[in-house]
């Protein structure tokens, strides 16, 4: 079974050999050299007794702080408000999931790269391509045909590396276009220009927060497991070259641990539906944390600001532990 195992694991990362965001600070020799498969590698903090206080110290400390803020009328109070407030927001979802993507898209055809960072554009007038639809769908123009056509330089860019499963929140907002018809605001509403490929599908409206929390949960989980959990030479050897291990005194090994387990954790979380919020909520404050301190490019990250944002709006959906909220609901008819 072990061998097994360690066999599929590897077919899954041999094309890629890499890491989730990792991969745009490491370099392509750090990359190549430190990315075996060494499940026991990552988990080796765990042999250590400082480090477990650490983690138990933590759980609990987690543990504590959820019981008091749930037994709290005031947080309660507050997170309700949040909730309402974010929920009012469900008519530009359109334009969120448009200008995250459009952007992405203007961002490869500058920066010469498919979709992600990871993937060099193999051919002059994809980035044509990319420029001219990423434009198309910040404006609203030709919305249905401009998602087609991000929808199939998508799957192109995922047969060319499979780490593009890391980046199934782009994946998430092309089929939200199809989904809302969100042509509004844009030109195709002003000029009153219909929807050419006739491609709404209404009937899965419904679905749409599922669709977008899945889609996120997903890449984040998938990620976790093949980027950190499965190799984490690469994330410890980052974690020194960046100076993480200087912020919080841990071992780099400590540090790749932690984050993926907190970043597997939080796909599950946003997977499975449950505190769908409060999940967006985090996956948004790490976002931000490592886009400050890495310096990494605004581009790249887009569309997890966009999805993440869209979630929180959104809440659970169908399909969900979560409760989905009336105001909420109303908009998915």
């Amino acid at each position: 079974m072990k061998k097994i195992f360690i066999i599929l694991t590897t077919l899954l990362t041999l094309p890629i050999k890499t890491f989730a965001h990792v991969r745009y600070i490491a370099t392509t020799e750090e990359q190549l050299r430190y990315s075996d498969i060494n499940f026991e590698l990552f988990l080796s903090p765990l042999k250590e007794p400082k480090y477990i206080v650490m983690i138990i110290a933590t759980l609990i400390g987690v543990v504590l702080l959820y019981w008091f803020l749930d037994h709290n009328k005031f947080f309660h109070k507050w997170a309700e408000r949040m909730a309402h407030v974010g929920e009012s927001y469900t008519a530009f979802i359109p334009w969120i999931t448009r200008l995250s993507l459009g952007i992405i898209l203007i961002g490869g055809a500058t920066t010469n790269f498919l979709i992600s960072p990871v993937l060099e554009t193999p051919a002059e007038w994809m980035n044509l391509l990319q420029l001219v639809i990423g434009f198309f769908l910040m404006a609203g123009f030709l919305t249905s045909l401009s998602a087609l056509v991000a929808l199939l330089l998508f799957i192109f860019a995922l047969t060319q590396d499979i780490y593009l499963i890391g980046s199934f929140d782009i994946l998430a907002l092309i089929l939200s276009i199809f989904v809302l018809d969100s042509r509004r605001p844009g030109v195709d509403d002003i000029v009153g220009i219909p929807n050419i490929l006739h491609i709404h599908i209404k009937k899965l409206r419904k679905y749409l927060p599922t669709i977008l929390r899945v889609g996120i949960g997903i890449g984040m989980a998938y990620l976790a497991i093949v980027e950190k959990i499965l190799t984490p030479e690469l994330a410890a050897l980052v974690a020194e070259n960046t100076g993480l291990v200087n912020v919080i005194p841990v071992s780099s090994m400590m540090w790749a641990f932690s984050a993926g387990i907190i970043e597997l954790i939080v796909g599950i979380v946003l997977i499975l539906g449950w505190k769908t919020r409060l999940a967006s909520v985090v996956a948004l404050f790490i976002l931000s944390m490592s886009f400050f301190y890495f310096g990494e490019d605004v581009t790249s990250h887009v569309t997890l600001f966009g999805i993440l944002s869209a979630v929180f709006i959104l809440g659970v959906g169908e399909f969900g532990i979560d409760k989905p909220h009336p105001i909420t609901q109303t908009y998915y008819q």
